[in-house]
């Protein structure tokens, strides 16, 4: 054995033993439901908004989370060696959430989850086909999504327009971040169908790809458009290099194309920026008309653009994050400095950002730490890609999940055990917590 590496077999036969007469009661045949059931039960409380306490919230995640584990495990083969790097950090991170919740308690339902019961399934996982584990997860975040967004267009009129459609969810960036991770998977799904040579299931999954991408658009969500583009850019020129025969002419259209999806971007916000510098000064007339309140919003043809307009005042609040750290975290995830600082009144704002959102919650360590192993996790997804990308169709599925965190975490809060976004990047961190990526036992 790798002196890098720890011998998982032993977790393997501890699981085993301790689950006893459930292996023969579960299926690995019903991994593909259990996980369906774990995406589902994310979306429902994406589109929410998590309407009941957190801790029942995370409580019934970590039942679904038993039942993928269940279902996953194939008993008898117990050999798989886990990265000593990859395992360090995940245990020093949320150990470390887990302090911090020593002194804010809400943050110890979803900080225990993420240190003890994830690392059992990624050790399930990196013992297993991962053809067959990247198929069941592609499929449950295809099937978990689809019907949210069916019932949205039939029951919601759909529009295109300032603030964006949101179909039944909370708000739109809810329905895009769902929208994302059901548009990749069926992207994916479709690269697997051409390699394979199934054009019925490739067309179904390219219809699918395209109305998810579709409903993303009309959300008017610059984060997960701006995830949506990058994994599309990253897998697109990954696939290209390591497959095609004469990549200098798809890469060339790939930056045609890449041009086009910015001259999008900058059109989006334009209209963003100019429709909200139109609401607030509506209201600033309307609050002088009616309540005799001094007109101190400039017309919108005299304001200039900020950083707080282009990002949506997330700008303001991670500087006042930045500067406001402790070692151990806050107790509530609203940004309190904020809100008194900007005089925001009701608009309770969370940071907007996975990596800040962790600094903050959980302390700067805690958010050092989920910085380096993200970063850690995507270079190693890559390299998973590269050493199987002529053998396997599937081998870049945990590179187009690791984009998309990083790329929709850097806009939004989604780092949470049972997120949608944040529980499809932990499911396919599995294999990437192989010692020897070259090596699936």
């Amino acid at each position: 054995m790798s002196k890098k590496s720890v011998d998982g077999s032993g977790i393997l036969r501890w699981y085993d033993h301790l689950t006893g007469i459930f292996n023969e009661i579960f299926d690995s045949r019903l991994l593909t439901v259990a996980l369906l059931a774990l995406e589902g039960y994310c979306v429902l409380f994406t589109q929410q908004k998590f309407p009941m306490r957190w801790m029942i919230f995370v409580l019934f995640g970590m039942i679904l989370l038993t039942f993928v584990t269940l279902s996953a495990r194939t008993p008898g083969r117990a050999r798989v060696h886990l990265s000593k790097g990859m395992m360090a950090l995940w245990f020093a991170l949320h150990g470390m959430m887990v302090v911090s919740g020593l002194f804010y308690q809400d943050w110890l339902p979803e900080s225990v989850p993420l240190l003890i019961c994830y690392p059992v399934i990624f050790t399930v996982f990196a013992s297993r086909n991962d053809e067959d584990t990247f198929r069941a997860i592609l499929r449950a975040c295809l099937f978990a999504v689809a019907p949210f967004l069916l019932i949205s267009w039939v029951t919601k009129p759909v529009y295109y327009g300032y603030p964006g459609y949101l179909g039944i969810f909370y708000d739109a960036n809810c329905l895009a971040m769902c929208c994302i991770v059901m548009a990749a998977a069926a992207f994916l799904l479709a690269y697997v169908d051409f390699c394979e040579h199934h054009p019925v299931r490739m067309v179904l999954c390219i219809a699918a790809g395209c109305w998810a991408a579709i409903t993303l658009v009309l959300s008017m969500s610059r984060a997960c458009l701006l995830a949506f583009g990058g994994v599309a850019v990253i897998l697109t020129a990954s696939i290209v290099a390591g497959t095609s025969k004469h990549p200098k002419r798809w890469l060339a259209l790939l930056g045609v194309l890449i041009v086009l999806g910015l001259l999008f971007g900058v059109k989006l916000t334009k209209d963003k920026i100019r429709e909200a510098y139109e609401e607030d000064y509506a209201l600033a007339v309307y609050n002088y008309e009616t309540y005799g309140n001094p007109i101190t919003v400039p017309k919108p043809e005299e304001r200039t653009l900020s950083m707080d307009d282009l990002t949506s005042d997330r700008w303001g609040i991670w500087t006042v994050i930045l500067k406001n750290l402790r070692w151990n975290g806050h107790e509530s995830s609203v940004i309190k400095e904020w809100v008194a600082m900007d005089g925001a009144g009701d608009r309770h704002f969370n940071a907007h950002n996975a990596f800040l959102g962790v600094t903050y919650n959980n302390g700067y360590i805690a958010g050092i730490l989920l910085v380096i192993y993200t970063i850690v996790a995507f270079v190693r997804a890559f390299r998973y890609y590269w050493i199987y990308r002529d053998s396997s169709p599937l081998a870049c599925t945990p590179l187009a999940f690791c984009t998309v965190f990083i790329l929709v975490g850097m806009f939004e809060s989604v780092y949470a055990p049972f997120s949608v976004i944040g529980c499809t990047f932990l499911l396919i961190q599995g294999p990437l917590w192989r010692a020897d990526l070259a090596n699936r036992g």
